[in-house]
């Protein structure tokens, strides 16, 4: 990237638990001369201090209780926005018609209709949406969707995401809008979701048909915290789901399959560790291949220090959005993505109310209470 450009402004809004990462990338890229941090957004005065004091930052960020107030004096390049889900909707409308750029934590909204009008805004006044899809970005990820996508593994016959990602009650008793229907959803639409974007990405299909089942098994909570799934994709693969928050807080893991013609994919991340494994056909290990790959590419690009960065794929992400911003580019994890990973999880909860297989899209277009046991 060059040096010889101002740097895009950026206003972080929202300063939960996920903003410790957006601070880690932002600081980096301002390291890089590509970014700096404009203002910040959270209506207690207490963490705005705290999480900007523990990112590092002595200057004086300006920093406001909302995105109103922020707007009147800051008109950033670009708003990340990581609030509660039922709020992306409503600040990125307000961002966008201030002619801001958008990064949207996942899910994008709960509703497609929500989805579409912030699309069609973005489009009508040339700004980019980039959702915060996060495995999209992780080590080896691109240079294994690449070599999918041009068929060196074969056709893809099947594909499973395991999310069990566990919290305890106190997670969600932290705020009232966790786990409810109106502003989070449960463990699909909060959790699995990641998941289900990438597997959309690496099968380069979308499904045709959803099956599910949702349950409510130990959380004091609307929405579930238990769902399995199976989307019959329009490339002729079966892909299941299962996502969950029940489980040890301490063993969190998530992980993807896929077997290919030719090959045997597997990818987990477990308390924090990468596991990566293809087997092919001859019984050939071929992972190292794609983490060579991978790790130069990320070394050309981020330069030595940026491999520090190999755990924080909001960089990649921020990095992706600099990029489509200044060359007029269509961000991976675009707002069009996102609303498919929306809509894949709407469909999951529509199956599972009408107890019956459901075609895809749904016509269920936004989260609506459901009564689970």
């Amino acid at each position: 990237m060059s040096h010889n450009r101002r740097p895009l402004s950026v206003a972080l809004v929202g300063l939960g638990r996920v903003a410790d990462k957006h601070l880690k990338a932002i600081r980096f890229w301002e390291s890089k001369g590509e970014l700096v941090l404009a203002a910040a957004v959270d209506p207690k005065e207490n963490v705005r201090a705290k999480k900007l004091q523990a990112a590092g930052y002595q200057r004086e960020i300006p920093c406001f209780s909302c995105l109103e107030d922020m707007l009147r004096e800051v008109v950033p390049d670009i708003c990340a926005i990581t609030g509660p889900s039922g709020s992306h909707f409503a600040l990125a409308k307000e961002a966008l018609q201030a002619g801001c750029h958008l990064l949207v934590e996942k899910p994008f909204t709960l509703d497609l209709d929500e989805a579409d009008e912030l699309i069609e805004l973005a489009g009508s006044n040339n700004l980019k949406i980039s959702v915060g899809h996060i495995y999209r970005y992780m080590i080896t990820i691109k240079e294994l969707q690449e070599d999918l996508s041009a068929g060196k593994f074969g056709r893809i016959l099947n594909a499973a995401v395991i999310v069990r990602w566990g919290h305890d009650q106190a997670y969600y008793d932290q705020s009232d809008w966790r786990g409810s229907w109106s502003e989070d959803g449960g463990a699909l639409m909060n959790q699995t979701v990641h998941a289900l974007d990438l597997m959309s990405y690496l099968c380069q299909a979308l499904p045709v048909t959803t099956t599910a089942e949702i349950a409510r098994l130990c959380h004091n909570i609307e929405a579930e915290d238990f769902g399995l799934g199976i989307f019959r994709l329009d490339n002729g693969a079966l892909l299941s789901v299962e996502g969950t928050t029940v489980g040890f807080p301490e063993n969190k893991e998530a992980s993807i399959f896929l077997q290919t013609e030719n090959s045997a994919i597997r990818a987990s991340v477990s308390n924090g560790k990468l596991n990566f494994k293809i087997l092919g056909k001859d019984g050939s290990s071929q992972e190292r291949k794609y983490i060579r790959l991978s790790l130069a590419n990320m070394r050309r690009r981020y330069g030595l220090r940026g491999l520090g960065q190999i755990k924080n794929p909001h960089t990649a992400i921020y990095d992706d959005l600099i990029t489509a911003i200044r060359e007029d580019l269509e961000p991976l994890a675009s707002g069009t993505r996102g609303r498919d990973a929306v809509a894949m999880v709407l469909s999951l909860y529509q199956a599972a109310r009408e107890k019956r297989t459901v075609d895809f899209p749904p016509t269920e277009r936004k989260i609506t209470s459901q009564d689970i046991r």
